[in-house]
């Protein structure tokens, strides 16, 4: 799938991959402590919040970022398409300030709320130096097969060690999509080498005889302030 497919599914509303309700996934198990809060024994409560910033990959108009947004979580968005981006701060109710970040590449923000607009891959570390925790509901099996391995790898160049990430997968036998099947041994060739990979559930097949499937995945490095202490006076 190019972008001009996925420019024509949003135009014409044909956007059946999107679910008004919050994917059941992302309250049961959506609980990340980002290693940022652990740096410090005495954090206010706004620079607690501050250091909540959440990656949601080819975000669409979720509701999920908005029940992110209720639990406390800075919300960075990314998508292709404009008019996804524009409907979703419509259906909050705000008026989001835009900023052209690069030739293709732009920026809506309102409230607690940071959405790039444009193709994820023209994204880099710099812009997600804040991020703490990544939730991908839709992203990765929006993909096809050449384009999943570009995308893990992406992810594991601009995320910190540490940092948690819940993936919701798909599993189905239809022949072709999007979304895709990406199965358990597809999930560890593409992010066991840069990411620690606990399976935490199989959900019930839906109606269209799909099942989600759901990951949490640690960014591999330093994984702790004390191991940071240790390297840094020789142990």
């Amino acid at each position: 799938m190019d972008k001009a497919f996925w420019h024509q599914r949003w135009e014409e509303g044909r956007i059946g991959f999107h679910q008004d309700d919050v994917h059941p996934a992302l309250p049961a198990y959506w609980n990340p402590v980002p290693e940022k809060l652990l740096a410090s024994d005495d954090l206010s409560e706004a620079a607690v919040k501050e250091r909540r910033v959440v990656l949601v990959p080819l975000c669409g108009k979720s509701n999920d970022m908005v029940w992110l947004a209720d639990q406390g979580w800075q919300v960075i968005g990314v998508e292709l398409s404009e008019r996804a981006v524009t409907d979703f701060f419509i259906a909050q109710g705000l008026s989001p300030v835009h900023t052209q970040v690069a030739d293709q590449l732009s920026s809506y923000q309102a409230g607690p709320y940071l959405l790039y607009c444009g193709d994820m891959f023209h994204l880099h570390r710099q812009h997600m130096v804040s991020v703490t925790a990544v939730y991908d509901r839709a992203s990765l099996v929006a993909l096809p097969e050449a384009k999943r391995h570009r995308y893990a790898f992406h992810l594991a160049q601009m995320l910190s060690p540490a940092v948690e990430m819940l993936l919701v997968s798909l599993e189905h036998d239809k022949p072709a999509g999007p979304p895709f099947s990406v199965d358990a041994t597809e999930i560890e060739w593409l992010f066991g080498a840069n990411f620690e990979i606990t399976p935490l559930a199989r959900l019930e097949e839906d109606k269209r005889q799909v099942t989600d499937v759901v990951y949490r995945m640690v960014r591999k490095g330093l994984k702790s302030v004390s191991d940071r202490k240790r390297k840094s006076v020789g142990l």
